[in-house]
C-alpha cells in the first residue's frame, strides 16, 4: 500500500471516529435539542494562529503549566483530568460541603448532567471545525495525566468541553448556593486551569469554553425543561439542605436593667432570659408569665456580657427546683486572675436569686482563642463544648473552633481549669466545612439531637439572621436557615421547648420556631 493510500485511509479513520464521538454527545440526554444549541462556531473568533501574539501567550502559559506538574497544584489537576458530571460534583465537595451524588441528589445531579451534555453540543461544531492540535500534539509530548492521551490526540483542542462543562456547574451552582458564589466560581476557573497543566489545552481554549458554558446556561433558562427541573433540584435541597421555617413572636421582653437580651436557657417550664452584665429574669412556659422581677446573677458585672446560657444536669442540691446554669462571659478582659472568656456556673432559685458556685476556663488561652469565645453543655451526653473565633470576626483568617470536654462537676473545686491538649475533641468548623464563614457575628447556642445549633448575624445586611446546626458526629452543617425575611432582628440565644425552638432576640422578644 502506498503512502497517499495509508494517509487517506487515516483521514477517513479519524473522521469516522470523530463522527461517532460527536454522535454519541448528542445521544446524550440533554435539554436542548441540536438545533437549539447556541454554536459556538458561529460567535466564537478563531484560535490563535501559531504566528501570532496570541499564541505566544497560550505557548508561555503551557511552560507555566509544565512547570506545575510536580506540584500539589499538578496533582489536583490530575484529578481533574476525569470529566464526568460524578467527578466535577466530587470536586466542588469541599466548596459546598456537600457531594451531590446521584444517589443522594437525583434531581440536582439531573440538572447538572444534562446541562454539561448540553454544553458539550454547543461547542461540537467548532471543535470539527477549527481541528485545533492540542498542545502536547502540537510538541510532540505527553500530557501529565495519560488517561485519555490516545483517546483525544486527533479531537480538536478548541473550545475545551472539560472546562466548558465545570465553569457551566459552577454557574449552576452558583444558582442553588448564591452564599457560595465566589468559591464556586474560583473552583471552576482553577479546574479549567488544570486543563492548561496537564497539556491538554491551551489558555484560550479554556477561556473560550467558559464564554460557550455561559452561553449556554443563559440559553438553559428559556427552556421549559430546564426551568422545570431546576425547580425540582431547588425543592430537592430545600427539603435536604436548606429549610424554611416561619416564625412567631411569643411575647415581648421588659428591658428593666436598661440593657441588651444575651443568653436564654430552659429547663422543664421554666426560662432563665438574661441580660447584659448579668441581669436574668425568670418566665414561665407556655405563657410566658414572669415568674420574678429581673435579679442579678453571682457573675454580675461590668465585664460579664452573658452572651450564652444553658442549664446542665447537675443540681447543686438534690432539693433544688433547677440544675446549674453555665454562661458564658464572653467579654474581651479577663477576670482578675487570668481567667478569659470565662463560664460561669450559677445556681438560680425560683424566688429570683443566683449563686455563682463555679468558673471553668481554658489553659493557654490565647493560644487557641481571640475574642468571644463561648460555652454550652450537650446534656445528654455530659459534655461541655467550647467555641468562638481563633482571632476575632472582624479579622481575615479567623476561624471558629470548637472543644469538647467532660463536664465538670462540683466535686471540682470552685475554680475549674481545663487543658486544651486533653480535649475530647479540638478542632475549627472550617476544616470539614467551609461554607461556615470565618467572619460571621455568632451569638448563642445549644445541643439538641447531636446538633450544635448556632444563630448568628444582626438581622442587617452583611451581617444576614441565619441559623445553623452543626452536626457534631460527621462535622458537617445538617442545616443552614436564613431568617432574614422571616426575623430581620438580632437573634441572641436558642434552646428547646418540647421539641420546638424558642430563640430570644433583639428586637423581636421571644419567637418560636415551625418548619414549613
Amino acid at each position: 500500500m502506498n503512502i497517499k493510500a495509508k494517509y487517506s485511509i487515516l483521514i477517513i479513520a479519524t473522521g469516522f471516529t470523530m463522527q461517532t464521538q460527536a454522535q454519541a454527545i448528542v445521544d446524550r440526554p440533554s435539554f436542548l435539542t441540536q438545533s437549539q444549541e447556541p454554536d459556538a462556531y458561529r460567535y466564537l473568533p478563531a484560535p490563535p494562529d501559531t504566528s501570532s501574539i496570541a499564541w505566544l501567550a497560550d505557548f508561555n502559559r503551557y511552560q507555566w503549566g509544565v512547570s506545575q506538574r510536580a506540584t500539589d497544584r499538578g496533582k489536583e489537576a490530575a484529578f481533574d483530568a476525569y470529566w464526568q458530571p460524578d467527578s466535577i460534583l466530587k470536586g466542588f465537595e469541599p466548596v459546598l460541603g456537600y457531594y451531590l451524588s446521584s444517589k443522594d441528589y437525583p434531581e440536582t445531579y439531573k440538572l447538572v448532567s444534562y446541562a454539561c451534555w448540553d454544553i458539550e453540543k454547543s461547542i461540537l461544531e467548532a471543535k470539527r471545525r477549527y481541528k485545533r492540535k492540542r498542545p502536547y500534539v502540537q510538541f510532540n509530548a505527553h500530557p501529565s495525566d495519560r488517561t485519555q492521551e490516545k483517546e483525544l490526540r486527533n479531537t480538536g483542542s478548541y473550545p475545551s468541553a472539560h472546562s466548558g462543562r465545570g465553569w457551566g456547574t459552577a454557574l449552576l451552582l452558583t444558582e442553588l448556593f448564591p452564599d457560595r458564589a465566589d468559591a464556586l466560581l474560583k473552583h471552576a476557573y482553577s479546574y479549567g486551569e488544570s486543563r492548561v497543566i496537564t497539556g491538554y489545552h491551551y489558555e484560550s481554549d479554556v477561556a473560550a469554553a467558559r464564554l460557550a458554558a455561559s452561553a449556554v446556561i443563559a440559553r438553559l433558562h428559556a427552556a421549559p425543561a430546564f426551568q422545570q427541573q431546576m425547580a425540582l433540584a431547588k425543592k430537592e435541597l430545600q427539603k435536604k439542605i436548606f429549610s424554611k421555617w416561619v416564625c412567631k413572636q411569643v411575647a415581648p421582653m421588659e428591658k428593666k436593667a436598661h440593657e441588651a437580651f444575651q443568653g436564654m436557657a430552659i429547663s422543664g417550664n421554666t426560662l432563665v432570659s438574661l441580660q447584659n452584665k448579668g441581669f436574668a429574669r425568670l418566665y414561665e412556659l407556655p405563657s410566658m408569665r414572669a415568674l420574678t422581677d429581673t435579679f442579678r446573677l453571682g457573675s454580675w458585672g461590668s465585664t460579664n456580657h452573658a452572651n450564652v446560657a444553658t442549664f446542665g444536669v447537675e443540681k447543686y442540691k438534690p432539693t433544688d427546683a433547677l440544675p446549674l446554669l453555665y454562661v458564658a462571659q464572653a467579654h474581651l478582659k479577663a477576670l482578675k486572675d487570668g481567667m478569659k472568656n470565662t463560664c460561669f456556673v450559677e445556681r438560680i432559685l425560683p424566688e429570683g436569686k443566683a449563686e455563682l458556685v463555679q468558673r471553668i476556663g481554658i489553659k493557654n488561652h490565647d493560644k487557641w482563642y481571640g475574642n468571644a469565645m463561648q460555652w454550652t453543655v450537650d446534656q445528654e451526653r455530659k459534655l461541655l463544648i467550647g467555641f468562638g473565633n481563633t482571632k476575632g470576626n472582624t479579622i481575615e483568617g479567623n476561624l471558629t473552633r470548637i472543644m469538647i470536654f467532660p463536664l465538670p462537676t462540683l466535686a471540682d473545686g470552685p475554680v475549674v481549669w481545663l487543658d486544651p491538649e486533653k480535649a475530647i475533641e479540638n478542632y475549627t468548623i472550617q476544616d470539614t466545612d467551609t461554607r461556615y464563614p470565618g467572619m460571621i457575628v455568632g451569638q448563642g447556642a445549644c445541643v439538641h439531637n447531636g446538633l450544635l445549633w448556632l444563630p448568628t448575624g444582626f438581622g442587617r445586611t452583611g451581617f444576614k439572621s441565619i441559623l445553623w446546626a452543626w452536626n457534631l458526629k460527621t462535622r458537617k452543617m445538617d442545616r443552614i436557615i436564613d431568617l432574614q425575611s422571616e426575623m430581620p432582628h438580632e437573634l441572641e440565644d436558642i434552646d428547646f421547648y418540647k421539641g420546638k425552638i424558642i430563640m430570644q432576640t433583639n428586637g423581636a422578644g421571644i419567637i418560636t420556631m415551625n418548619e414549613k
